[in-house]
């Protein structure tokens, strides 16, 4: 039985860098400038299925793609490689803003709260729900969601840590130039050398799926997973709780890294019956370990699971300047979170 567990960065002062040590890609230590492309960095990072028009790319999926600078001189980290889906997770959100934050959950940005507003906060209401497979809702907080997903997890990088570790000659001088009172000054910095590095990051894909509840419907299914979680006991009776008395909206399966592929198999085999209605339901997965079988088979590694991102002040050997950096840093931050 299968176990239910609960930018393009305009880097304008580059010129004195070395040779290699801009990408693209995932590099780990790496800078980037969260502003950027903040409110919209699920452009340049693969994060949630936003082809929804049904076609297949002809560009290769890739999780990262955003422009980033090396800051740091011998920089280590650890690599632990994911094992197959190994459980599924049903994930109760109480308004529409929870079930962005429970989407983003192994998101962090240090100097914000809502990691979800730097992907998608320029988004209309419109695009987002399309996204998530659920329709357009006026009054969205007027019912409840649940967000169901299974992961597949690649890899899992995280940094060693700053210790020992140096910093690229070019930034040192950069730092020393840098008046710390000034903040236009500092901001010009960020946009050269960025915001923040990469602390850690995870790559994969997952499948998912939202169910839009009536109240008392998920008071009823939080009551049913509250009593398992304490008597294990318990009948499973997990599917009656996703029956059509409860929901408002059954969502489109989803997968993050929008490979249409795996859509268009999961619609077809993820069916489920009950009383008159058939649609498609990850709920299938629960009670069919052959499926999820056949999932795992399929799922690829174009999605970012999880990043965690540092802000820049370890490159800064004056106590003070680092903490006018972060300062300045996380005020635009909150700045940008109020106004997304």
């Amino acid at each position: 039985m299968f176990v239910l567990f609960l930018t393009i960065v305009l880097f304008c002062g580059l010129c004195n860098s070395e040779d290699g040590d801009l990408g693209y890609g995932l590099n780990i230590g790496n800078a980037i400038d969260v502003f950027a492309n903040y409110g919209d960095l699920s452009q340049v990072t693969q994060v949630v299925s936003s082809d929804y028009e049904g076609e297949e790319s002809k560009e290769s999926i890739v999780p990262f793609s955003e422009k980033n600078i090396r800051v740091f001189v011998n920089v280590t980290s650890r690599i632990t490689r994911g094992e197959g889906i190994t459980d599924m997770d049903v994930l109760l959100c109480e308004t529409f803003e929870d079930l962005l934050n429970v989407y983003f959950r192994n998101f962090e940005i240090e100097g914000t709260d809502k990691p979800w507003k730097a992907f998608m906060g320029d988004w209309i209401k419109d695009e987002i729900m399309r996204t998530f497979g659920i329709e357009y809702d006026l009054k969205p907080d007027n019912c409840c969601y649940v967000l169901v997903k299974l992961t597949k997890k690649h890899r899992t990088v995280q940094l060693d840590g700053l210790r020992g570790v140096g910093v690229k000659d070019y930034v040192k001088r950069a730092i020393d130039a840098l008046n710390i009172s000034d903040s236009s000054e500092v901001r010009r910095f960020m946009k050269s050398y960025g915001t923040h590095y990469i602390d850690s990051y995870v790559t994969g894909n997952f499948i998912y799926q939202v169910f839009k509840y009536k109240r008392t419907g998920y008071n009823m299914l939080k009551a049913y997973i509250r009593a398992r979680t304490y008597r294990p006991s318990i009948p499973d009776n997990l599917r009656f709780y996703f029956s059509s008395y409860f929901l408002k909206q059954v969502g489109e399966i989803r997968i993050a890294s929008g490979n249409k592929t795996i859509e268009t198999w999961a619609k077809l085999n993820l069916r489920d019956s009950q009383y008159l209605y058939s649609r498609p339901s990850l709920l299938r997965l629960h009670y069919n370990p052959i499926l999820v079988y056949k999932l795992n088979g399929m799922l690829d590694s174009g999605a970012l699971l999880g990043l965690t991102l540092r802000t820049l002040t370890p490159l800064f050997r004056d106590r003070r300047k680092a903490d006018t950096f972060a300062e300045i840093v996380e005020n635009d931050l909150q700045l940008w979170e109020v106004n997304a």
